[in-house]
């Protein structure tokens, strides 16, 4: 639950644009169904796409184009990812810091992402490491 709570923290600070924060945003057009999920009667292609649209992906992965209705749609943030999986004729949408994010849908993604580093990835998607060791930051 712990982990629940602090990637919920995470997920609510990580991205923020156009003034608006991407779980905001998600809060505002889908329905919640828990601490980082949401539910939309729309299938996961037009879902994603929505979400794409309005906050710009460092990456996309289509695991439905390989494994149908099992698969979803992974979107890649500097410090999130967002997964919009196949629910009933609707979709599922999940929302994870990128090491959660990563490991949770690395049967998916492993192939073309790298892991995160511990600040999740760079803009052009390469592992991001916050500093530390000797003498850092002085």
């Amino acid at each position: 639950m712990g982990g629940a709570v602090v990637a919920a923290v995470v997920t609510a600070t990580a991205l923020s644009g156009c003034g608006q924060s991407q779980k905001s945003w998600l809060g505002d057009k889908y329905t919640k169904m828990g601490s980082g999920q949401f539910r939309s009667p729309k299938p996961p292609q037009t879902v994603a796409g929505e979400i794409g649209r309005k906050f710009k992906p460092i990456d996309r992965v289509s695991g439905m184009t390989t494994v149908g209705s099992g698969g979803g749609i992974f979107l890649r943030y500097p410090k999130l990812v967002v997964g919009v999986l196949p629910n009933g004729p609707g979709s599922r949408i999940t929302l994870d810091n990128a090491r959660s994010g990563y490991n949770r849908y690395h049967s998916y993604v492993g192939n073309r992402w790298s892991r995160p580093g511990s600040g999740g990835w760079t803009s052009s998607g390469a592992a991001s490491f916050r500093g530390g060791g000797p003498g850092s930051g002085k």
